[in-house]
């Protein structure tokens, strides 16, 4: 019994250390609002009722200003809030429609008239943003993000908007380019030097800050032993899967919430403050949308096909492909939905969010491979022995076909000239749909002899798959004005599929399986304290 209560008093001990642990390593998720009141003259009014309002969830607090005629209001949410100024022998002035900003200090300052406090004057303020700290960045929200087009929905095609930031284009939408995630440098820096912050948790690749979904750097797939330019294979002209980690492409495993669910993406590039430095190049934080006294929703579909699309170089120039084959499939589909709104009016409100992404790419799955010239569907021993030897009647010293090899008996076995059973067992082993292991040669006499621009003679036509699952829920609860609690979860899921990823020769399909999750719990216990988050 006394064993049993240690071992659950030291699990309790190592949650604790945990939660502390991780509420050291949090960001700042929330914003604030601050400034001074004052009379029309500009001498400063103490003692003046300020009261903030959330125009979303109605939550409110209340301060008085400093003798100095200051205010401070801290830890808030996300959203547009309404300032009152109350003050005996002034008018009441309110300010609507005051954007607060996760990692950003709104400086309000406030001028009131001389006249009656039941008078309410209503004015419109713009707010100095940002003047409480140094840090250079760039804030879009929500609104502004649904209006930027995305062709793969990810976030790197919006941190290119912040001055000093800089990302390469889309490379396409196929199953290579996966979440569509791209190469981010800022101010100079190299794209292994950013943080990226999910909800204020770090969620950077635990080796290097790179974004990549793919990689086409000839340096690169180089060091693999088998590129020859960026992203081409070597030995034959097909673009290689280079959505793995051997690539340095680990954007798949980097958390990228669909566009429609997030309500706010910061990129600050410079001048960071405490909290940010781990890192020399961009710290990207986004923060998913959360629930309002409004309920709303959305549901959508994007498709994209290749039914504009022009045929590649190098399939336009291979004559291995046939011509109906010479514009690869394409099909990428993403559906989604959100809905938000208050589970109980004023006090706990909720969002939840799906999308799915699925895309077939015959481009990334089809496959090259050079096999003997003349190789057909008839793999007897008379017939693989005349592949080598060829035909005697106008070939008088044999083997005719491959001249350095030796003469190859119609048989098989282990004997000088024998056909070896391993070889034999491969060029006849036939997959469950009833396709040869080892493809045949391209039947026309006009492609197949192997040359040195196109050296393969086969081309087997097979589908790569890229799936993704994402999930955002968010559930928050206004205890009282000083104590607010939010929980937000996302959950991702993206597996890739190539049927010849590893190997020319079906039968060997790679999966990539990728994904992320990332949690977060921000309790506000009072209106002038740090938050904590686990």
């Amino acid at each position: 019994m006394i064993k049993g209560k240690l071992l659950l008093i030291s699990f309790v001990a190592c949650c604790v250390s945990l939660i502390f642990v991780l509420n050291a390593q949090a960001q700042q998720t929330l914003g604030g609002i601050t400034g001074t009141v004052a009379d029309s003259s500009g001498g400063v009014l103490a003692s003046t009722t300020v009261v903030i309002e959330n125009d979303q969830t109605k939550l409110s607090r209340t301060q008085t200003s400093s003798a100095n005629g200051s205010y401070d209001f801290v830890n808030l949410a996300i959203g547009t809030y309404t300032l009152t100024f109350t003050h005996d022998g002034f008018e009441t002035q309110k300010i609507p429609s005051i954007v607060v900003q996760a990692e950003r200090t709104a400086t309000v300052n406030a001028s009131m008239k001389v006249g009656q406090v039941g008078t309410t004057v209503t004015v419109e303020a713009s707010p100095i943003l940002n003047a409480v700290d140094t840090t250079n960045g760039y804030i879009l929200e929500k609104d502004q993000i649904e209006n930027i087009p995305l062709p793969t929905g990810s976030f790197t095609g919006i941190a290119i908007l912040s001055p000093g930031v800089n990302a390469e284009l889309s490379s396409g939408t196929g199953a290579n380019s996966g979440l569509g995630n791209q190469p981010i440098w800022a101010n100079g820096q190299r794209d292994t030097s950013n943080t990226f912050l999910l909800n204020g948790v770090d969620a950077s690749n635990l080796f290097n800050g790179k974004s990549t979904s793919q990689v086409a750097s000839a340096r690169i797939v180089n060091n693999t032993g088998i590129g020859g330019a960026a992203s081409i294979s070597s030995t034959t002209a097909e673009p290689l899967q280079s959505t793995a980690s051997p690539y340095l492409a680990i954007g798949q495993a980097l958390p990228t919430p669909a566009p429609e669910t997030i309500e706010e993406f910061r990129v600050n590039t410079s001048m960071y403050d405490a909290q940010q430095g781990s890192t020399s190049g961009a710290h990207i934080d986004m923060s998913t949308a959360s629930g309002t006294n409004n309920l709303h929703g959305s549901a959508y579909i994007h498709r994209g096909t290749d039914a504009l699309n022009a045929a590649p170089f190098f399939y336009n120039a291979d004559p291995n492909i046939p011509a109906s084959d010479k514009v690869p499939g394409l099909h990428r589909v993403a559906a989604g939905g959100t809905l938000g709104g208050a589970i109980i009016k004023n006090k706990l409100f909720g969002f939840i969010s799906y999308q799915h992404i699925h895309d077939s790419d015959t481009e990334i799955g089809s496959s090259r491979v050079a096999v003997p010239p003349g190789l057909t569907n008839d793999r007897s021993p008379a017939a693989l022995a005349a592949l080598v030897n060829g035909d005697p009647t106008t070939c008088t010293t044999q083997p005719c076909n491959f001249p350095f090899s030796s003469v190859v008996n119609p048989t098989v076995g282990t004997a000088p000239g024998d056909i070896s059973p391993i070889a034999y067992g491969l060029l006849n082993y036939k997959l469950a749909n009833g396709q040869f292991l080892i493809p045949s040669a391209s039947p026309s006499p006009a492609v197949n002899p192997i040359t040195i621009n196109f050296p393969e003679n086969t081309f087997t036509q097979g589908t790569a798959y890229f799936l993704a699952h994402q999930a955002v829920s968010d559930l928050d609860w206004i205890v009282n004005s000083k104590d607010t609690l939010a929980l937000k979860y996302y959950y991702q899921h993206d597996p890739s599929i190539a049927p010849y990823a590893y190997s020319g020769s079906p039968g060997f399909t790679q999966h990539l399986d990728a994904g992320s999750q990332v949690a977060s719990i921000t309790n506000t216990p009072g209106a002038e304290t740090e938050p904590e988050r686990v």
